[in-house]
């Protein structure tokens, strides 16, 4: 395992001769307005991959609008050919749940597993050319979190979980998906199905399914409705038998057979399995839950706190549809509401995760260390499938927005190559930076960086920055690095 890797405490650009530093950028650029927000296809493609790039732009600039649309939703088309290569040298993440038992069970190094499908959610973000499905996997592991590390059965079954769950259905059927969800060995773990007996309901799976999954913390049920449906899932376990450990078993003595109401319906005594199958199909179904995930799915896509009439017609779609994602997508992508979603006054706020991926995919270092990058982000907060409560990784600026430092330290360290074998290579800069002249820096790098995203302050601030040193490489690695430490590049 990687050893942690320690940061300075702080990690500003030092102003040369009254040059800026980041932390100066940064207050002077707290209450700019939004900059670029005309350009639909930059405004596309930010809400739409996993971080800007110009060959992203540039593919979809030649597609058109609509025709990138298309090209995402058709994830499965798209080939991935180096992407799958480098995916090749992880082996857990074909593992079966047998397999993984097999392999790292009680004895054996677990950390392995778990290791492997944090370094293929870096990897996938920032290599693939499924980018929209990308996007999608994040949010959807968030929806139906599981902390990875808490036991046995997540350390190994979350890597089963995010290849049949999760990226199964992360642009299919969302009712399918929380079927698959309920009978994921990891989840049945995370939750406490598992301990969920006639006589004795656990309700914290029921619980978070209809106050999380489905209807929202907000939606129509009572305690009642809680009870009953921890009585519908009783009996619901997983295989503990190495031949098919973490399989889906319906343990019938541990089901409480008798008749159950909730939600207005009646569950008649002696269905068994088909109680909470019965339910779930209830729930998907419901216009509450419609309503919930399509809010959800528009604060992830487009913005926070979208007009009611938008999520109402969302929500329509998803009940016409029966939950069909890719439809619910096409949507919510249209023209006029990526558009409309800009003056909303609240542009997106980039989370950890969004930050790195971001930075790596535009400024392309050689990595050999993938470990070193997530212990980055385990200092930002945000290593993938480490959040402990069910509700996921928080997606608003409350929760980010004040946690700046962490950022600018880790693009000085990745700028100045102190990363464990992750290599920004000269050869790279001079790639990106295209033989401009020094004079024309900052523009360069808003370009690659931020699809000219910046504010025009902030960029003559960085262009101050150039002009006050001596052009070289290590000035061009501050300029890329204060740039990535800039008010505008943190939102998208």
């Amino acid at each position: 395992m990687t050893q942690p890797i320690r940061v300075p405490s702080a990690a500003p650009v030092q102003g040369r001769g009254g040059r800026l530093s980041r932390r100066d950028l940064l207050r002077r650029g707290q209450h700019a307005a939004p900059a670029g927000v005309q350009d639909e296809i930059l405004q596309l493609v930010n809400r739409t991959t996993q971080g800007f790039t110009e060959a992203a732009y540039a593919e979809a600039s030649t597609l058109g609008y609509d025709g990138w649309i298309e090209f995402q939703l058709d994830h499965l088309n798209i080939p991935d050919a180096e992407l799958d290569a480098i995916l090749a040298s992880l082996p857990t993440l074909t593992m079966t749940g047998a397999q993984l038992f097999q392999n790292y069970g009680p004895g054996s190094n677990q950390v392995v597993p778990v290791q492997q499908l944090r370094a293929a959610a870096l990897i996938r973000s920032t290599l693939s050319r499924r980018q929209l499905f990308e996007r999608m996997v994040e949010f959807w592991t968030d929806h139906f979190n599981i902390l990875q590390g808490q036991s046995l059965a997540t350390r190994l079954l979350k890597t089963v979980d995010d290849r049949e769950v999760i990226r199964t259905h992360a642009l299919g059927s969302f009712p399918e998906m929380v079927h698959a969800s309920a009978k994921s060995g990891a989840m049945i773990d995370y939750l406490d199905t598992f301990a969920n007996v006639v006589g004795s309901p656990n309700e914290n799976y029921s619980r978070e399914l209809m106050e999380l999954h489905t209807f929202g913390v907000d939606g129509p049920y009572n305690e009642q409705d809680v009870q009953e449906l921890a009585r519908c899932f009783t009996g619901w376990r997983f295989r503990r038998n190495a031949a098919v450990w973490g399989e889906f078993l319906f343990a019938a003595p541990f089901h409480d057979f008798g008749e159950k109401n909730l939600l207005g319906t009646t569950i008649p005594a002696g269905g068994g399995v088909t109680d909470a199958e019965t339910v779930i199909d209830l729930l998907v179904m419901h216009t509450a839950t419609a309503t919930f995930v399509s809010r959800k799915m528009i604060n992830w896509v487009l913005g926070y706190d979208p007009p009611q009439a938008l999520v109402d017609q969302t929500a329509a779609v998803y009940l016409s549809t029966s939950g069909d994602i890719k439809e619910m997508l096409r949507f919510i992508l249209r023209r006029n509401h990526v558009m409309a979603g800009v003056p909303w006054d609240k542009r997106k706020h980039k989370r950890p995760f969004a930050y790195l991926v971001g930075l790596i995919r535009q400024t392309q270092p050689t990595i050999g260390n993938i470990q070193a990058l997530a212990q980055q982000l385990n200092l930002m907060g945000q290593i993938p499938f480490n959040w402990g409560p069910p509700d996921g990784y928080p997606d608003t600026i409350e929760a980010w927005g004040a946690a700046v430092l962490p950022r600018w330290t880790l693009a000085s360290r990745l700028l100045d190559n102190q990363l464990p074998q992750v290599v920004v290579t000269n050869a790279t800069l001079q790639t990106l930076m295209k033989g401009i002249p020094s004079t024309q820096w900052a523009t360069r790098i808003n370009e690659f960086m931020a699809g000219g995203a910046l504010t025009p302050s902030e960029v003559a601030d960085v262009q101050a920055y150039v002009d006050a040193g001596t052009p070289s490489g290590a000035l061009v690695r501050e300029a890329i690095a204060l740039v990535a430490s800039s008010p505008s590049y943190q939102y998208y």
